[in-house]
């Protein structure tokens, strides 16, 4: 039971209680790292967390007070009754001054200040049949989180989206102006880069590191490989499934498995995938979907090329790297194409297409901070941004 909590300091509450592994809670865990590093000196951090072993290194940490409910991740009615109902009691209880929910959903809650991070593209994506065919939560997730987003929007002080072509869909489809692009704060090992393993003549290897989902578009990449085997005996094509993980990758790895060039290896941890970055040739990113793209961000540190679909998300993500290619995101025979220009060493890249985002655009958890946290010269300064952009 939440007891009401006497504290001086402002009361910032992060909400997570879904994230439990991949991207999205490694978002949590850096928007609390950074916050215990910078900020415990002037609020109280309280989090809301599926289990709190999952920030160990928090766990005794003077400031954090950690509450765990593991309830809502059982089903989605238990997670809709836990941001609409309990959040409301939980809100009016411990009384933040920010309340700040990490995973999409805005709740009904009792707050000076509510912030919402979406991180689901969802919405915004046209899915193919064939992609319900092969993976049906697809179309499941496209119409919840539609519904989702709507749901309270209006009522965040601010809503915070990964890249500005999402804040121009936010804008569009639920007629919001209050919105913060704030890039993803990623970094890598060092020591990693600096033992940059350079390719020594063996096979050219191709690395297109994902979890088999249907959008990731695997078929274009091992069809360009099918293609590429008849006019290029020396490469390898590295894919981070097996076919073990779900019916759509047993397809895919009965259907490719005979083709010599394909090496379907599993699922990777974070150190290996960063060694198999460092031993690999060139990335293959041919994803439809993206709220940003984290291996093209991981390659740049390689200064490695690139083979990137020709999507929105992809040109944001690429930034002003001078080592990318995009190819048509369906187009077997043009990757195939450019994947032979690579092993010939005859890559010529395309010119950059970035625009920095207008503002509010932070690229850092600290500088995110330095605009939603609950002090009245930062929110103010910020809304007179947003108001003058929407003028």
């Amino acid at each position: 039971m939440i007891t009401q909590l006497q504290a001086e300091k402002p009361i910032v509450l992060i909400s997570g209680v879904n994230l439990v592994e991949g991207g999205p809670l490694s978002i949590m865990k850096d928007a609390v790292k950074v916050f215990a590093e910078e900020y415990l000196n002037k609020y109280k951090l309280v989090l809301l967390v599926n289990n709190r072993n999952l920030f160990p290194e928090l766990i005794n940490e003077p400031g954090i007070e950690f509450h765990e409910y593991a309830y809502p991740k059982k089903s989605w009615l238990l997670k809709l009754w836990f941001e609409y109902v309990h959040c409301r009691s939980i809100s009016k209880t411990i009384r933040p001054d920010l309340w700040f929910s990490i995973h999409d959903v805005t709740p009904s809650v009792v707050t000076k200040n509510k912030i919402v991070y979406c991180h689901n593209p969802a919405p915004f994506y046209k899915i193919r049949l064939k992609e319900i065919w092969n993976e049906k939560t697809l179309f499941f997730f496209h119409f919840f989180y539609s519904f989702i987003y709507r749901i309270n929007i209006k009522t965040n002080k601010f809503i915070i989206v990964q890249q500005d072509w999402l804040r121009q869909e936010f804008r569009k489809r639920y007629k919001v102006d209050h919105i913060i692009v704030a890039y993803p704060d990623i970094h890598t090992s060092s020591s990693v880069i600096k033992n940059n393993i350079q390719n020594d003549g063996s096979d050219f290897k191709f690395f297109y590191p994902a979890l088999p989902r249907s959008f990731k578009n695997f078929e274009v990449v091992l069809e360009a490989a099918e293609l590429l085997k008849y006019r290029q005996p020396g490469f390898e094509v590295i894919f981070t499934f097996d076919g073990s993980e779900n019916s759509y990758s047993e397809k895919l790895v009965t259907k490719y498995r005979t083709n010599k060039h394909t090496k379907f290896i599993g699922r990777q941890t974070r150190e290996r995938t960063l060694q198999l970055y460092n031993e690999c040739s060139c990335l293959i990113f041919p994803s439809k979907m993206e709220t940003w793209g984290l291996p093209i961000t991981e390659m740049k540190y390689f200064n490695k090329p690139m083979l990137v679909a020709d999507e929105r998300y992809a040109h944001e993500t690429v930034g002003d790297y001078d080592k990318a290619c995009f190819f048509e995101t369906t187009n077997a025979p043009a990757l195939a194409a450019l994947m032979e220009k690579a092993i010939e060493s005859s890559l010529q890249f395309h010119g950059l297409t970035y625009k920095r985002p207008q503002q509010p655009f932070v690229q850092s958890w600290k500088e995110l901070y330095e605009l939603i946290l609950p002090n009245k010269k930062h929110i103010n300064e910020v809304t007179e941004i947003l108001n003058a952009t929407d003028a």
